[in-house]
């Protein structure tokens, strides 16, 4: 059989204004959405009926791999037998979601973000369910509540989630219609705070610190909020800190590109705190991928702590003065890097150098300071300053 499709041919299909197919031959074609999703379909019938069978997207199934499985199906229909009746079962959401994502382009850190919200909130329960039965209403009972406790930006995403996997399998034909599709506009509007739960006053400052000293539960956790406060970067690139970002000989990090949210490399100078942390975990974690394992991590799936440990943490920590516990509204993980900031201008340090270490400047202000080593000198000397100056209030009386 004359076959005209190439695997370079059809890595290099681009999407058009319409959809549309090309084809291989015997009937196989590789159908090219709007989207550019691309999938292996061919049109048979069966009983005097015709219908499309959809082999599966590529890059999941490749084309030797199509041309396989249409030549099988074109065994089993010249003996009556339906190929989509013959294939194996539908899988679970999660199987589903995870293939789609392998169609997308996602930087690894986002992957993993995108990975770790969908096991935290959806996979438990649509794995329990039949895919092809899944229903709006299903959705937004599972959804609704997490924009209804104010985690509404985590409530559009996953609704956003669930639409793609959804449009995942609409493309191979498994169902007929999005259950996902319109299900962020019936999501209740949340009203949220401006800026993060942070710190202004240097009183609250030093009951927080003194607060950490006398921190209970899991060494990991402790250590990670400690180590916040040092290098205030992102909770998550906290979280998600690597053992091979880590160069002890120069006292520096440096967070690849696709880590960043300004998709930049960052690198980070290391304070003797900062060092001595990260020595301390170094015997618990150091042959393990990340650097801040719990202990429950490190005996089961060795993956970082969840987004809400942190925060969940400040919470617990007990006020010094009260013997109460902090609770919600007195600082969040993402709040430390406003209060470093607050304060490190507040210290008189160079504002461009503040930016760079924050990671979040805008590129037209700082390009001209990445001419001059992204100001590492003044980093590094600030960096110090930062902790020693932590010490100080800590300390005081």
């Amino acid at each position: 059989m004359k076959r005209s499709l190439t695997d370079a041919k059809v890595k290099n299909l681009k999407p058009k204004d319409k959809s549309y197919k090309i084809a291989d031959g015997g009937g196989l074609y590789l159908f090219i959405s709007k989207a550019g999703t691309k999938s292996f379909r061919y049109d048979t019938a069966l009983n005097g009926k015709r219908f499309t069978v959809t082999i599966g997207t590529y890059p999941s199934i490749t084309l030797a791999d199509a041309r396989k499985k249409h030549e099988d199906d074109r065994v089993l229909i010249k003996k009556g037998v339906d190929p989509r009746a013959a294939s194996s079962k539908t899988k679970s959401f999660s199987y589903y979601a995870v293939e789609q994502m392998k169609t997308l382009q996602l930087a690894s850190g986002t992957y993993e973000k995108r990975l770790g919200r969908m096991q935290m909130y959806l996979f438990p329960k649509l794995d329990k369910t039949d895919v092809l039965t899944v229903t709006t209403l299903d959705l937004l009972k599972l959804i609704k509540p997490i924009a209804e406790a104010g985690k509404d930006d985590t409530a559009k995403r996953l609704s956003y989630y669930c639409k793609q996997t959804f449009d995942y399998l609409l493309t191979l034909q498994l169902i007929t219609s999005n259950p996902a599709e319109g299900l962020q506009r019936l999501l209740p509007k949340v009203t949220k705070p401006q800026n993060f739960a942070h710190l202004t006053d240097v009183k609250d400052i030093k009951l927080f610190l003194k607060a950490m000293e006398q921190q209970k539960g899991d060494f990991a956790v402790k250590m990670a909020l400690r180590f916040q406060t040092l290098v205030f970067l992102r909770p998550f690139n906290v979280r998600f800190l690597k053992w091979s970002y880590i160069d002890f000989t120069n006292k520096l990090i440096t967070f690849p590109a696709e880590d960043m949210k300004m998709n930049r490399n960052h690198k980070v100078p290391l304070s003797a705190q900062a060092l001595q942390i990260l020595r301390q975990m170094q015997p618990l974690t150091g042959k393990y991928e990340y650097v801040f394992l719990t202990s429950i991590s490190i005996n089961a799936s060795k993956k970082p702590m969840t987004e809400n440990t942190l925060n969940v943490a400040i919470t617990r920590l007990v006020n010094p003065d009260t013997n109460e516990h902090f609770g919600r509204g007195f600082l969040t993980s993402h709040g430390i890097r406003h209060t470093a900031s607050t304060q490190l201008n507040e210290l008189g340090f160079n504002a461009d150098a503040i930016e760079l270490q924050l990671a979040h400047a805008p590129r037209d202000r700082v390009r001209a300071v990445y001419n001059k080593a992204e100001l590492m000198p003044e980093r590094i000397k600030m960096m110090q300053a930062w902790a020693d100056y932590l010490d100080e209030l800590k300390n005081a009386n």
